[in-house]
């Protein structure tokens, strides 16, 4: 009888009101999204307190004397964090190319993408040497770079396996330049001696925020409105809506961080640089002015304005992050798993949480670097 009340409902009514079932929101999916608003607003306070922590005590080092202090003036907190996340990411890129059928050189990899990680770090300090080439990051992971490539092919040799050479070969390699190599222009925006003052922290932490910019507008609006698939055999849960979303997101946040100085109150500069404001009731003001100072600025070498760079600045930075989040799923397709790992729910793992960073980051110094002439 209930199979007989069901077929005398016309199949254009049935077929409206499943698709009304489709877009009203349910319980479930209202709690996944206030659990991911949760633990994205946890995420970026966090992020936020890493940033103000390592430019903080950059600037109470700033004039004490000795290579520990030079060192902690180009960066402390920051890149031990950046340096720990893609360490526990390229666990995971490991064991993802393990259940996909690769046996990449799991000790070379994380050994190599160490030493290609600190040494922006390092050299800009003058830890690796003070001739003019040898205080420049890359010059460093350019060698070290070679030195990937070299050792992964000699430990190919060694392992006598030549059906599988080239194929622990490239994953050992692609793992080094993946978690090494790509994140590696994070430390060169926040530790390079071309970043003047503590302005490079400010402008790597824009960077980050504007990717995140991507992911909160390509989720809302694809949740929403997201009707066409943009690539469903890597990402099924992707769309060209979302992506559209996640572009003009970013495009917003980049002409939110390069007129936002603008509108601070020209009192509230005079506090600006000064370590002990960094914790006290000004903090905001003061946070906000060094955050956009250098963003902001006009520049003799591009042809955009503030405003226009900004929102290029934001699409360009949207685009490659989008991109670095569907590479990581085709990694994940590859090794047939939903997550990387369990690092936060709703999240997945370590490198669930970076993926689109890591596209992001030298995409972005490239543009503040050399396109637009911001450092």
């Amino acid at each position: 009888m209930r199979e007989t009340a069901t077929s005398a409902v016309p199949t254009s009514k049935m077929e409206s009101d499943s698709l009304d079932r489709h877009r009203r929101p349910t319980p479930g999916i209202l709690r996944v999204v206030v659990q991911r608003i949760a633990y994205g607003t946890l995420a970026i306070a966090i992020l936020v307190a890493v940033f103000v922590g390592d430019v903080g005590l950059a600037m109470r080092f700033g004039g004490v004397e000795g290579r520990v202090a030079e060192l902690i003036c180009r960066g402390s907190i920051l890149p031990l964090v950046v340096f720990g996340l893609c360490l526990a990411g390229t666990r995971e890129l490991i064991g993802l190319w393990r259940a996909s059928g690769a046996k990449p050189h799991a000790r070379f990899s994380i050994l190599m993408v160490g030493v290609v990680l600190i040494s922006p770090w390092l050299s800009a300090a003058g830890w690796l040497g003070s001739g003019p080439q040898l205080v420049e990051g890359l010059y460093w992971n350019i060698l070290w770079m070679t030195v990937a490539v070299l050792g992964a092919g000699i430990l190919s040799v060694m392992s006598g396996d030549p059906l599988g050479a080239v194929r622990d070969m490239a994953a050992t390699v692609l793992t080094i330049i993946y978690l090494g190599f790509l994140p590696s222009f994070a430390l060169q925006l926040r530790c390079g001696r071309d970043s003047p003052d503590q302005d490079g922290a400010w402008l790597l932490l824009i960077t980050l925020l504007v990717a995140k910019a991507s992911d909160i507008g390509a989720y809302f609006v694809g949740t929403a409105f997201g009707r066409h698939k943009l690539i469903p055999t890597i990402s099924p849960g992707k769309s060209i809506e979302g992506m559209v979303g996640g572009v003009v997101g970013s495009a917003l946040a980049g002409l939110f961080f390069a007129t936002a100085s603008s509108f601070i109150p020209s009192e509230s500069v005079e506090w600006a640089g000064r370590p002990e404001t960094y914790f006290s009731s000004q903090t905001f003001l003061v946070f906000l002015q060094d955050l956009t100072s250098l963003f902001s600025a006009p520049t003799k070498s591009s042809f955009l304005n503030p405003a226009l760079r900004g929102m290029a600045f934001g699409a360009i930075v949207s685009c490659f992050s989008q991109f670095g989040d569907l590479v990581e799923s085709c990694f994940k397709r590859s090794a047939n798993v939903k997550d990387s790992g369990q690092l936060m729910p709703h999240f997945g793992g370590v490198l669930d949480l970076i993926d689109s960073p890591l596209f992001a980051i030298p995409a972005a110094w490239w543009l503040l670097t050399i396109m637009f002439g911001v450092i």
